[in-house]
């Protein structure tokens, strides 16, 4: 085995770099079935460009608006999203509030306001706007 190298990151996280022998080795170690799933799981990153952290997945399963998770996920507040989105706290408190009660969550702009705040593309707040426009 080769001695892998270590540093710590400016965020102070420690970082190992193996050898890519070192690193087959161990994942086969890892065993077959891991392997295929972890393949699995590369090839559906690989076709999409959406990327869910799993306390946002949580959040989004238990029930709350897309706003919501990603509000909670980002660590702000409903005053902090509102400010940075350019809209009254009021206004977001509402959107997320009408989630899944058959209302749009507010005006397409408004979401665009949203998503920028949140750095997030539009399409993880509403998958509708990924639509091309009907005809």
């Amino acid at each position: 085995m080769d001695d892998p190298q270590s540093f710590t990151a400016p965020d102070g996280t420690e970082m190992v770099v193996l050898t890519r022998a070192e690193y087959d080795r161990l994942a086969a170690l890892a065993g077959e079935e891991d392997a295929l799933d972890l393949a699995a799981a590369r090839a559906a990153l690989a076709e999409s460009d959406a990327r869910y952290p799993g306390p946002v997945v949580d959040a989004l399963l238990e029930g709350a608006s897309p706003i919501a998770a990603w509000r909670r996920y980002r660590g702000l507040t409903q005053e902090q999203l509102a400010r940075a989105a350019g809209i009254s706290q009021t206004g977001i408190a509402r959107l997320e509030r009408r989630h899944g009660r058959g209302f749009p969550e507010g005006r397409r702009a408004t979401r665009i306001a949203i998503a920028e705040a949140l750095r997030l593309p539009l399409s993880a707040l509403d998958p509708i706007d990924e639509r091309p426009p009907s005809q």
